[in-house]
């Protein structure tokens, strides 16, 4: 078998500031079909994927984990909100405009490929890895936003991806760090975590399968290796005819990557996403092709649909809008614009008002003032006229918390930790009235004790939510949203 067409099986990283250029460019002539790309200044990305693709005998595509935006991960690019914000909005509008925006910059970066949204449901709060990345925890929800964002993202000529097939949300481990474990019946998840899938599949470009295992479906191999739910499920059941790509396969939560790329592809998967080592993987894939493990048949199919996604592209790549586009006014002022209606009241409307003139103390737990993070909420209130202190306790003064609290693959957390909390906590009780604002995950709130006043949710920590929630505290602005996840103790 022709040891190109196996090459074009993988996907390698390419990470800004590490990986070397001379060696990537050797993986093209090896024949990879694309690269993953992390980080980088807005200019290096443009030109390493001019650089890679122009050294491309096939069509190679470029992708990323643009899931806010491209300023998520490069430099001088625009940042967007979490999906958990726009799920509190429940605006499809807003949802449609976020993948615009990252389609439109993400194509002027020749980055073709967005690996977004994020499908899975926010239905546990100790999950480390999902959390604000989900719309929320109801299906339909998750469904109807989801599908705006693919509308928006399809607009501006990227392709998609809906992950992680079949359901994260409802898993307590980090893949990054272990093998999470789906208990749930086939009934559960076919009327929950499924749904999305389901109803979008026919809709994305990709579908990317997780690495966690669903005794329900496969006892033995995780979903990202298992024939049972990529072609059963998925493919059969589902009837999903496009690219299906495995979850960075240098993840802990599986071990020998060469032996786990050939058991995805026997599976089903026709891209094998981020090896540690992508010419071990390749090796591997050449020996199980000479053993009989992987046949030619197999190969011509992942190749066709490989092809089939990037003629997509076709069109869009001979006029990809200017690099000028990457940061430009009309994309920052959507975060100004959208903020109000995404932050959400978790407790206590109208508890904890501030007026001009007036004290408030300002803590971040276990945070020295030069480390805050929260700067912009600040200057904010200091604008309106509030004077802005550190938080004393015991002394009559009000607090304004700020936490900030957010998904980080490979930590295996994500809320507070106890010292953290016991920090918040006795901040609380000694204030005269309390709020807390939540610039990332809203389940840093569940167990409070005492609860403070009010409760302020903004799913993000950009600046211009922090100002937002600030006007909302002063009351110049409303806090539009509602809570896409339940809280405990009904916060």
């Amino acid at each position: 078998m022709n040891s190109r067409k196996l090459a074009r099986l993988i996907y390698p990283e390419f990470r800004f500031g590490r990986t070397d250029p001379e060696q990537a460019l050797a993986l093209v002539k090896l024949g990879v079909g694309g690269f993953c790309f992390y980080g980088g200044k807005a200019s290096e990305v443009y030109e390493t994927s001019r650089l890679l693709k122009a050294a491309s005998e096939t069509p190679l595509v470029i992708a990323s984990d643009y899931e806010n935006g491209a300023g998520q991960w490069v430099s001088g690019a625009t940042e967007l909100p979490s999906n958990m914000a726009i799920g509190a909005s429940g605006s499809e509008a807003l949802a449609r405009r976020k993948g615009e925006i990252t389609a439109l910059e993400a194509k002027a970066l020749g980055v073709d490929w967005i690996f977004a949204p994020v499908v899975d449901l926010a239905s546990r709060p100790d999950n480390p890895i999902v959390n604000v990345r989900a719309y929320g925890e109801d299906r339909r929800l998750v469904s109807r936003l989801a599908g705006a964002y693919l509308s928006g993202v399809s607009s501006q000529g990227a392709l998609s991806c809906l992950k992680h097939f079949p359901g994260h949300g409802a898993t307590a481990a980090d893949s990054h760090l272990a093998l999470p474990v789906l208990e749930k019946s086939r009934h559960d998840l076919e009327r929950d975590d499924l749904v999305p899938f389901a109803e979008l599949a026919a809709r994305a470009d990709a579908v990317m399968a997780g690495h966690l295992l669903l005794p329900a479906y496969d006892e033995n191999s995780p979903a990202s290796f298992s024939r049972e739910i990529i072609d059963g499920l998925l493919r059969k059941k589902l009837r999903y005819n496009g690219l299906v790509l495995t979850d960075a396969l240098n993840m802990k939560a599986i071990s020998d990557e060469g032996r786990a790329g050939v058991k995805a592809f026997q599976a089903g998967a026709d891209i094998l996403l981020y090896p540690e080592d992508p010419s071990a993987l390749h090796e591997a894939l050449v020996r199980a092709a000479n053993d009989g493990l992987i046949n030619a048949a197999a190969v011509e199919a992942a190749l066709a649909r490989q092809d089939a996604f990037a003629r997509k592209l076709s069109l869009s790549r001979s006029s990809p809008p200017p690099l000028a586009v990457v940061r430009c006014p009309e994309h920052l002022a959507f975060n100004s614009e959208a903020a109000p209606a995404c932050l959400a009241w978790a407790r206590g409307e109208g508890a904890f008002a501030l007026k001009p003139g007036e004290t408030v103390g300002y803590l971040e737990p276990l945070t020295r003032r030069e480390d805050w993070k929260g700067a912009a909420f600040a200057e904010e209130l200091v604008r309106l006229g509030i004077r802005v202190e550190p938080f004393q306790p015991g002394c009559g003064m009000r607090l304004a918390a700020g936490v900030f609290s957010r998904p980080r693959a490979g930590t295996g957390s994500i809320n507070m930790g106890a010292e953290e909390k016991a920090a918040l906590e006795a901040a609380v009780a000694g204030a005269a009235s309390s709020a807390v604002l939540a610039f990332g995950s809203p389940f840093v709130l569940n167990g409070l004790s005492p609860r403070p006043s009010a409760a302020l949710c903004a799913f993000s920590a950009l600046e211009d939510f922090q100002r937002a929630a600030a006007r909302v505290l002063c009351g110049n602005v409303k806090a539009g949203g509602t809570m896409p996840v339940k809280l405990e103790d009904q916060l």
